[in-house]
């Protein structure tokens, strides 16, 4: 069967967050029969050369060092786990792996440490994904692989949009045993009139994206994926949040124009590069991942 992964937000006031982690990291659940498991120290030594040197990993089997990682394991799985945090601070990434003994824990926190790395930086998975199918298997079930698997295809968790922006190197394909209802939706909207966008120097047009619960894997990695093409998402990228439409009325007009459905939107922009995206959800916490994962696609 393929390797079980779940997404997780670490609470604002967990250590990790102090460590300057970003707050999503993937939990993989260690698997006897899996062989992936088996290959993962290759796999993360084909993304960060010495393992020992580049990577921590804590071993949390009774929630003393992160209980608050535990309670949100056990939020989003239903039970209580042993876990192990993999920890790569030269790359600011991190990954959760879970098992009752040891040494399961040791393989699924390296398995998971690589995935993170693999969604921060595509182009790190060409090694990997060559050497190991099984891992090659399990980006693209992430969706950060189309078709079929070929080192360097660049930003493949936006081809299966098919290119829009110049992000996409991949031709239009949807990860294998995804269907086109699996990706979120995204518009294309134009701003009209005056429009506070225009006011600081940013175009008319914009992709906007609406958060949905049934393509999390999408807006789960929308901090990694932005971090591709942004250095430093705190200090280059301003979010304004409009839940009730009286910040930003005129794109509140331009989303009616093309039909999406009425919510709450937040505004990222990267003033540097001149673009900016509308992220669409009734939550605070859709909205700013939809709005990364917008500006991300712009």
């Amino acid at each position: 069967g393929s390797t079980e992964v779940h997404w997780i937000s670490a609470p604002f006031h967990s250590p990790l967050l102090a460590q300057g982690l970003p707050p999503d990291a993937p939990a993989i659940v260690y698997a006897k029969g899996d062989t992936i498991f088996g290959a993962s120290a290759y796999i993360l030594s084909d993304i960060v050369g010495d393992i020992d040197a580049h990577v921590q990993i804590v071993h949390d089997d009774n929630w003393e060092q992160f209980p608050e990682i535990g309670e949100t394991l056990k939020a989003a799985m239903g039970e209580e786990n042993c876990f192990a945090v993999a920890i790569c601070p030269s790359r600011a990434t991190w990954g959760i792996g879970i098992a009752n003994g040891w040494k399961g824990r040791e393989h699924a926190s390296r398995v998971a440490l690589s995935l993170a790395l693999a969604c921060q930086d595509p182009s790190a998975m060409g090694t990997p994904c060559k050497n190991v199918p099984e891992f090659a298997t399990l980006c693209r079930s992430q969706g950060l692989i189309a078709g079929p698997v070929a080192p360097g295809r660049g930003k493949g968790a936006f081809a299966a949009w098919g290119g829009h922006g110049g992000a996409v190197a991949a031709p239009a394909a949807t990860p294998s045993g995804l269907s086109t209802d699996d990706i979120p939706p995204v518009h294309f909207i134009t701003v009209d009139g005056d429009s506070k966008v225009k006011e600081a120097g940013l175009p008319a047009d914009a992709p906007a994206i609406f958060f949905t619960k049934k393509q999390k894997e999408y807006f789960s990695s929308a901090h990694f994926i932005l971090q591709e093409f942004v250095e430093d998402i705190n200090e280059e990228v301003a979010f304004e949040d409009d839940a009730d439409g009286d910040v930003f009325p005129e794109i509140h007009a331009a989303l009616s124009a093309v039909g999406a459905e009425e919510s709450g939107l937040c505004v990222a922009s990267h003033a540097g590069q001149g673009v900016w995206g509308v992220g669409l959800a009734h939550g605070h916490d859709g909205r700013m991942r939809a709005a990364k994962l917008a500006l991300g696609l712009a």
